[in-house]
């Protein structure tokens, strides 16, 4: 009389939950991986929309040639009283542009 199998042996079960848990833990790595990198670029976005709002009302709302704002540097263009090149600057994001002031 010949005796069938039903089912696994103790041995195959643990090395499919190790090879199953092993795969889990990588793609979990994985996810979290790309969740920092989103949330990275996300925040350098919003860094860049500030810098460009900065410099844009800077174009829009002539500052005072003499004036030194926050994290926004003036240079006087030599020759001409009512002209300056504006740097905004943030952390990683830097605009540099021609603006006429009072």
């Amino acid at each position: 009389m010949t005796r069938s199998r039903h089912g696994f042996t103790l041995p195959e079960v643990c090395v499919a939950l190790t090879v199953f848990l092993v795969g889990t833990t990588a793609l979990l790595g994985c996810w979290n991986f790309f969740n920092r990198e989103v949330a990275d670029e996300r925040m350098r976005l919003e860094e860049f929309y500030d810098v460009q709002s900065a410099m844009e009302s800077l174009v829009t709302v002539r500052p005072n040639c003499d004036s030194l704002l926050v994290s926004v540097r003036l240079t006087r263009v030599p020759g001409n009283p009512h002209l300056a090149w504006v740097v905004v600057a943030r952390e990683h994001y830097s605009l540099k542009r021609l603006v006429r002031c009072r």
